[in-house]
């Protein structure tokens, strides 16, 4: 007979540092892969969104939301045959992407924007409405999508969390424009409110990075403080 919680597996026994907590499972635990590598991408993105804040640099500012697209794209799709977000909800997945589309499309007209703003056009006014309108959109389709994921628990407790703070700085940045008063834009500058989104993904990223790995991390840990807490005795004796 098996001792263990899990079946077919004598002589073991479930420790609170291999058993995940209650509730921290989701659909996504599984696949460690694509969220790892998905992980991997938006926390570089979001690195390489702060060095570009200290060192500007049109590359930088290019590869960056590239990174964090693509990034969005492999935890949809899913990567090496395991369950994508995409398989889970269309909802979410849509939401998910196009979180991350705006910055995309902004830094490939960026030039042309230049160049239709310092010729005063109509070209400008209306390219820059449909930019506009692309990001709310996008934002919108983004707190849809972290609804979903946190009321159906897509997503493990800390890349909820995390999602959910992304998701709602985007909306913060996003609504600024329309406010009519130059204050809010000062505030943002003295109190370098500018550094939340990239922040703010690269926790994201790390959520990702240790999703569907608690358990292994908590005993990694465990054993690793038992070791320490073993070479103190010794040395106090």
């Amino acid at each position: 007979m098996s001792v263990s919680g899990t079946p077919g597996t004598p002589g073991t026994r479930d420790t609170p540092s291999t058993r995940d907590t209650p509730g921290t499972q989701s659909p996504m635990s599984g696949s460690t892969r694509t969220t790892l590598v998905a992980g991997v991408l938006v926390g570089l993105s979001a690195a390489i969104a702060l060095v570009d804040l200290a060192v500007a640099s049109s590359l930088l500012r290019t590869a960056g939301p590239l990174l964090a697209l693509t990034g969005a794209v492999l935890l949809v799709v899913g990567v090496r045959g395991e369950t994508g977000l995409g398989r889970v909800s269309a909802l979410a997945s849509t939401g998910v992407v196009l979180l991350f589309v705006p910055d995309v499309v902004d830094q490939a007209l960026s030039s042309l924007l230049r160049d239709l703003a310092t010729s005063a056009s109509a070209g400008a006014l209306t390219l820059g409405t449909a930019l506009s309108v692309l990001r709310f959109v996008a934002v919108g389709l983004a707190v849809a999508a972290a609804v979903v994921v946190v009321r159906r628990r897509l997503l493990e407790p800390w890349s909820r969390r995390a999602l959910v703070a992304v998701v709602a700085a985007a909306v913060f940045f996003a609504l600024m424009p329309l406010v009519p008063s130059s204050t809010l834009g000062l505030f943002v500058i003295v109190t370098r409110l500018y550094l939340l989104p990239p922040v703010l993904s690269l926790l994201l990223g790390v959520a990702l990075v240790l999703h569907g790995r608690g358990g292994r991390v908590r005993s990694r840990v465990g054993r690793g403080l038992e070791a320490w807490r073993s070479s103190t005795d010794v040395v106090r004796r």
